[in-house]
């Protein structure tokens, strides 16, 4: 019985071998999350009222911000992290699919052989580099949720700006997205709504 499915083992690793494009997907979209990101606003950037609010980062959508506790911590969902490379997965698989077709079609084992070697170290390299954040404390705490109650709900994070990851702490306050600012859950607006 072992013997039977080692051949069957052996047969689906070599599948992804011959098919390079998976792994370079993976790979490529996890290094272009790791050094690029969106940086979302909410309506309390523009307020500020009960002192500073951290930045929300993401692509495409947000999942990590400064923790407010120490400077090199970030509270973050790691649930979204792994949609967000699903998402920029299957928007990438294509292209890359495409591109692996023109450098490598499929007569040509060497160079298939070694774009699924590069995606490999591609996909390895972002690996240990989240799990280098993980456990020296730079992702420290993971949540379900990166909003703060009283002052935002995730439904509330708009898109500010494209940008490389370097998740700085200040939020960017959006007049485009929030025309009337910040006010506290639960405040009424009195006035005309003409």
């Amino acid at each position: 019985m072992f013997s039977e499915m080692l051949p069957g083992g052996l047969k689906r690793l070599n599948a992804i071998i011959r098919d390079p494009a998976f792994l370079l997907t993976l790979g490529l979209a996890g290094w272009f999350e790791a050094v690029f990101t969106i940086e979302w606003s909410f309506p309390y950037c523009s307020s500020l009222e009960d002192g500073p609010a951290s930045a929300v980062y993401g692509m495409p959508l947000p999942y990590i911000r400064w923790s407010g506790v120490s400077s090199m911590e970030y509270i973050y969902m790691p649930s979204i992290l792994i949609v967000n490379l699903v998402i920029l997965s299957a928007i990438g698989f294509p292209l890359v699919s495409w591109a692996v077709r023109k450098v490598a079609p499929p007569g040509q084992g060497g160079r298939r052989r070694l774009l699924s070697f590069a995606g490999v170290v591609l996909l390895l390299g972002v690996g240990a580099w989240t799990a280098l954040l993980v456990q020296s404390g730079f992702y420290k705490i993971s949540v379900a949720n990166i909003a703060h109650g009283g002052y935002e709900a995730y439904s509330e994070f708009r898109p500010v700006r494209f940008t490389f990851k370097d998740l700085h702490y200040d939020c960017t306050p959006s007049t485009f997205w929030f025309k009337d600012g910040w006010r506290p859950r639960g405040e009424k607006v009195v006035g005309n709504t003409n």
